[in-house]
């Protein structure tokens, strides 16, 4: 692997093919990052300073970023106010140090501004030293379905507004409201001018910041979609009431997205919100045009702007440091800067200072019945993964393990009207003196906990609501979140969030999880299990038909009520103890049965019941929750027999992809499953505390400890097979007799 760097000047030149090649593998051809974007914005903005930075791996090349010197040693993307995202093309963020070692002279950090989450491959941060900050939050329109059925299920006082505001300006103007569309070189170049004109009317115009305030921003745009026409990729749209020109968006699509460039309207008939009309027609259109691609705004969303959305996301800014040091001397940096500007305020303080955009809020519920519809809505979609996480489930918990603690929360983020995130966590009372102790929900009934996250929230979304647990627990040490799926979109933004948020975040295996990837039928399965286990289900089968027994599956409320009772009355007969929260099956066995969940296997003899398994069947996925059986019934196998009954049934019947034996290796499990996967904890410490930073150090120091004491033991291992071999030879006297 090694990074080569060239000079630039005026445009991509050879690189655009590598470049173009690069887009289409890891951005599905972005239309703000192909080689013509690039190359108008080089000539018109660059100065001479930008390279080339391109990473080559076994002859093929994995990266490219275009860079500049910033100050100090910082190297940042070149990204000038035209371009949306930052022109880099990379797939890990662990390349980076390398590139820190071949960019000339001392190299302190390299800033990737404005990243895209949603494309390319720095999802995907390693153990490089990172810093990210959110640089603005961004909407996107999917062109799903028909525009109909997207305008409805807008808000209806948006809907209101608009037909109000339509009705206002066409009165007032004398005209019919009607939008003109250009695509073609000429027609183009034209629309342009004509966009430039309008915005130099408006407040952009006085301030010098106007499409036409200077000739090389003029001539980039006039170039891009100039040469974006040639393919069928620009589309001018103006908004016209009679003879009088209103309203202008510039648009440019490529590959799965449609991107809104520019958009400007006539600030003396902004009471007829001309921009908001042309915006309502453009999406029209595009529903019409482009189905199934994507209407990408990238600007910093207003609560008003969010109203047209269905997808938000933040673009980021992306610090990677060359080695822990520099990230640590960089933080020290801004908080002198910091200090420096608090010291100013509010003297100095101005409208520049001030954050824009839509502000994030956070609500903390104290129980789950004060969840608004939105936010239930957004349980409810978690639901669809795993059921464990939904609206039903957390209700159950609240009312049965929660209901003698006050410690339950339900941490909702906002953007906007628009919640983004729940996180349930239990506060722990009992712990106020020492700072309180805050965990995810999840005790020993549960298999798997996450919060519910919508797609596009990325970690540092989520320190604002980080930030509301840390005050809401009193700052609570530590922070604890079990079992989790490690490869999950929940795991891996909370891992990133409670690093941004400033904890130390050490993760850990809680428990092995077995499961059965289905392929095929019952038969085929059967097939491939070991002959012992087929051996058994046959013969114990045939056995306990021929003593008279049947087996039961119960799967809706009106069998529930004996079912329990039957399940209850194995339990107590079992080698297993006593429920620790003793309504707990039962809620949860009316909620599986009323959701259609419900698999409670019963096998009957002579009217008693001597084995019962209670699985949960969802999402095409049959979790084996809890299975028992009378211990005085051991010698048929009972077990075995009703577990291939419902794994027939789940099979053939319910036709599910996955089965999950859920918790722990237990030597059964090995039989009927046929891989394993890990479920992890995070312990996330707040080092700003003294019980925090004992804590991380505790855990950073552990594998060290554990290390040494394996290695004692080898070693203690060694001697005591040396001394032994030396006794058995003689060399060494054994102990008297």
């Amino acid at each position: 692997m090694t990074w080569q760097i060239e000079a630039l000047a005026g445009g991509l030149g050879r690189h655009a093919i590598a470049w173009d090649e690069l887009n289409e593998r890891i951005c599905a051809r972005h239309p703000l990052l192909d080689s013509a974007f690039i190359s108008s914005l080089l000539r018109h903005f660059g100065d001479g300073r930008q390279v080339m930075c391109t990473l080559t791996q076994d002859g093929k090349t994995s990266g490219m970023c275009i860079l500049e010197l910033a100050t100090w040693g910082i190297w940042r993307s070149f990204a000038p106010s035209q371009a949306q995202i930052g022109s880099f093309l990379l797939q890990d963020a662990n390349d980076i140090p390398a590139l820190c070692q071949a960019l000339p002279g001392v190299v302190n950090a390299v800033d990737l501004l404005r990243f895209d989450p949603h494309f390319g491959g720095l999802h995907f941060y390693g153990t490089s030293p990172i810093r990210w900050q959110r640089h603005a939050v961004t909407i996107d329109v999917p062109l799903v379905g028909d525009f109909e059925a997207y305008w409805q299920s807008r808000p209806k006082k948006l809907r209101d507004n608009l037909r109000r505001h339509q009705r206002r300006a066409e009165a007032e103007s004398g005209h019919a409201l009607s939008m003109r569309m250009y695509s073609g070189p000429a027609a183009l170049r034209a629309a342009v001018e004509r966009y430039a004109i309008l915005e130099a009317r408006g407040w952009k115009g006085r301030m010098g910041t106007a499409l036409g305030s200077s000739a090389s921003q003029l001539a980039f745009y006039t170039e891009l979609m100039h040469q974006a026409s040639d393919f069928g990729k620009a589309r001018v749209y103006e908004l016209w009431f009679g003879d009088r020109h209103v309203a202008s968006r510039l648009v440019i699509t490529q590959g799965t997205l449609v991107v809104a460039l520019k958009t400007t309207y006539d600030e003396r008939h902004r009471d007829w919100a001309p921009g908001r009309l042309l915006l309502h027609r453009v999406l029209e259109d595009a529903f019409l045009r482009w189905p199934g691609r994507t209407f990408a705004f990238y600007t910093n969303a207003s609560i008003d702007q969010m109203s047209w959305a269905n997808v938000q996301r933040s673009i980021l800014n992306v610090t990677v440091y060359p080695d822990r040091l520099r990230a640590l001397a960089g933080g020290l940096w801004r908080v002198a800067n910091a200090l420096w500007r608090l010291a100013r305020w509010p003297w100095r303080a101005s409208n520049a200072d001030k954050p824009t955009g839509v502000p994030d809020t956070v609500c903390i519920r104290p129980d789950v019945k004060s969840l608004s519809v939105a936010e239930a809505s957004l349980l409810s979609v978690a639901e669809a993964t795993n059921v464990e996480w939904g609206l039903d489930w957390l209700e159950v918990y609240e009312r049965t393990v929660m209901r003698n603690s006050d410690g339950l929360r339900l941490f909702t983020l906002c953007r906007g009207a628009l919640p983004v995130a729940v996180l349930p966590v239990n506060l722990d009372p009992g712990l106020k003196r020492l700072g309180g102790s805050v965990g995810s929900l999840s005790n020993f009934y549960s298999t798997l906990w996450s919060p519910a996250l919508a797609p596009d929230v990325v970690g540092i979304d989520l320190v604002p609501l980080l930030n509301a647990v840390r005050k809401e627990g009193g700052r609570p040490p530590s922070l604890h979140f079990t079992p989790m799926d490690p490869q999950s979109h929940g795991y891996r933004m909370m891992r990133k969030g409670l690093r941004a948020a400033g904890y130390a975040v050490f993760e850990y295996v809680a428990h092995g999880n077995w499961y059965l990837p289905v392929q095929g039928d019952w038969k085929s399965y059967l097939a491939g299990l070991h002959g012992s286990v087929r051996s058994t289900i046959k013969r114990m089968h045939k056995r306990l038909l021929a003593e008279g027994a049947r087996i039961e599956i119960v799967t809706t409320d009106a069998d529930l009520p004996r079912a329990m009772t039957a399940y209850a009355q194995v339990y107590a007969g079992s080698w297993k103890r006593p429920e620790p929260v003793a309504d707990f099956m039962p809620e949860l066995a009316r909620l599986c049965a009323r959701r259609g969940w419900l698999r409670l296997g019963i096998v009957w003899l002579d009217e008693r019941p001597i084995a019962a398994q209670l699985w949960i069947v969802s999402n095409r996925r049959a979790a084996i929750y809890k299975v028992a059986y009378d211990e005085a019934f051991k010698h048929y196998a009972v077990g075995t027999v009703l577990t291939a009954v419902l794994m027939e049934h789940v099979i053939d019947s319910d036709g599910v992809r996955e089965v999950d034996y859920l918790i722990g290796d237990d030597e059964y499990k090995k039989r009927w499953m046929t891989h394993r996967r890990e479920r992890f904890g995070m312990a996330a410490y707040d080092i700003v505390t003294v019980l925090g930073l004992w804590g991380a150090l505790k855990a950073r120091l552990s594998p060290v400890r554990q290390r040494l004491l394996q290695s004692a033991r080898r070693l203690r291992a060694s001697i005591r097979a040396a001394t032994g071999a030396a006794r058995s030879a003689g060399q060494v006297e054994g102990p008297p007799p």
